[in-house]
């Protein structure tokens, strides 16, 4: 993946000497990340190990949401205000959802005996205890 640094400099020369075009500075641009990206996370994983999982976790937190923070700079400053309350509110809820739906999903696929079974059970056993009380 690190032959795709070639497009740091690509990017940086459509967007010096072809302004207009573009599609082709995004297409660079999205390509030129990808191997950036990963140098984000081997760093994240190098330092994790060395200061443990709670530092590595906080910056795993942290340098995941850096594209958002690069788009909300870049729209403020261009003032648009409204597009950095709708990637925020949009952040906010598709992690929420995100993060729910697979946890929810993993501890209910998990095991027989998994929380939301256990609940579902005390549940049913309460209802039929208050039935039969009446």
């Amino acid at each position: 993946m690190t032959w795709l640094l070639i497009f740091v400099p690509v990017t940086i020369g459509f967007e010096v000497f072809a302004p207009e075009r573009y599609l082709l500075i995004f297409i660079a641009s999205a390509l030129a990340i990808l191997p950036l990206a990963r140098w984000m996370g081997d760093a994240t994983e190098q330092l994790a190990t060395y200061f443990g999982e709670g530092v590595g976790g906080l910056l795993n937190a942290t340098f995941g949401n850096a594209a958002e923070l690069i788009i909300a700079l870049a729209a403020l400053r261009a003032g648009l205000y409204d597009v950095v309350k709708a990637s925020i509110v949009g952040s906010i809820i598709g992690n929420v959802l995100l993060v729910l739906g697979a946890a929810i999903w993993q501890e209910d696929c998990g095991t027989r005996n998994s929380a939301l079974m256990r609940l579902r059970r005390v549940l049913r056993q309460r209802c039929l205890c208050s039935r039969q009380s009446r």
